[in-house]
C-alpha cells in the first residue's frame, strides 16, 4: 500500500516543482526590478517601491494566497486562471519580496567610489548598475539566492489551501482516503527532505567557496599593498 503512496506522491511532486520553477524565475525577474527601483537617484520611485516591497513582506504568504484566490477570485474569474497560476502570483509576490531585499543590501554595500569612478567615465546610472554594481553583487548573493530557493518549495506547500494538486495536497487526499496521517505525512517529510538536503548542501558549498574565493582576493590585495 505505501509504494501506492508513494507513487501518488511521486506523481505530484511534478506540479510541485513546475510550480517552483516557475515562481523561482519569476521572482528572480520581479525582484531585480523592485531592488533596482528602490536603489535609484529617483526619490519618488524609491519611496513607493519601499512601501510595496515592506507591504508584500507583511503579509504572510498564506494570507497572500487567500486573498489572490479568493478575494479577487470574483474579479478575475472571466479570465479562467487555473489555481495553479493563481497560486504562482501570490507565491511570486511575497518571494519577490524579500529576495529584492537581498539584492537591495547587495548594492548598497558597493562602495559610492565605483558609482562615481563610472559616472566620471560617462557611465550612465543604469549602465553602471549592469556593468559595474550588478556583476559584484550576484556572487556574494548566490547562498541566499539558494536559500530563498529553498523557502520557495517549502512555501510552495502552502498552494494546498486553494487546491493546488501538488503533493502536500495528494497527502491531504491519501490522509481523507486512508486516515492513516502519521505515515502518509512521514512519507511526505521523506520526499521533501530528498529535495530540500541536496538544495542546503549546494547552499552550505556555495558559501564557503564564495568565502574562499573573497578571502584569497583579499590576502592578494594585502600582499600586493605590502
Amino acid at each position: 500500500m505505501q509504494g501506492s503512496w508513494a507513487w501518488t506522491l511521486y506523481h505530484a511532486l511534478g506540479t510541485t516543482i513546475r510550480l517552483c520553477l516557475v515562481t523561482f524565475g519569476a521572482s528572480l525577474v520581479l525582484s531585480a526590478l523592485l531592488a533596482t527601483a528602490s536603489s535609484a537617484p529617483w526619490r519618488p520611485l524609491r519611496i513607493v517601491t519601499r512601501l510595496v516591497v515592506d507591504l508584500l513582506r507583511s503579509i504572510p504568504i498564506l494570507a497572500l494566497l487567500i486573498f489572490v484566490y479568493y478575494g479577487l477570485g470574483k474579479y478575475t474569474a472571466s479570465w479562467q486562471i487555473s489555481p495553479f497560476w493563481m497560486a504562482a502570483i501570490a507565491l511570486t509576490l511575497g518571494e519577490s519580496a524579500f529576495l529584492s531585499e537581498i539584492f537591495r543590501a547587495g548594492i548598497e554595500a558597493i562602495p559610492r567610489s565605483q558609482w562615481e569612478a563610472a559616472k566620471s567615465l560617462g557611465f550612465s546610472w543604469l549602465a553602471t548598475l549592469r556593468l559595474v554594481i550588478a556583476p559584484q553583487t550576484l556572487l556574494p548573493s548566490m547562498p541566499a539566492i539558494v536559500n530563498m530557493g529553498i523557502f520557495t518549495l517549502k512555501d510552495s506547500s502552502l498552494a494546498s489551501i486553494i487546491a493546488v494538486p501538488e503533493i502536500t495536497q495528494a497527502a491531504n487526499d491519501l490522509v481523507s482516503d486512508t486516515f492513516m496521517p502519521f505515515q502518509v505525512f512521514s512519507l511526505l517529510a521523506l520526499f521533501y527532505l530528498g529535495i530540500i538536503l541536496p538544495f542546503t548542501i549546494v547552499a552550505g558549498l556555495a558559501e564557503r567557496l564564495i568565502a574562499r574565493y573573497y578571502g584569497l582576493h583579499s590576502d592578494r590585495a594585502r600582499a600586493a599593498r605590502a
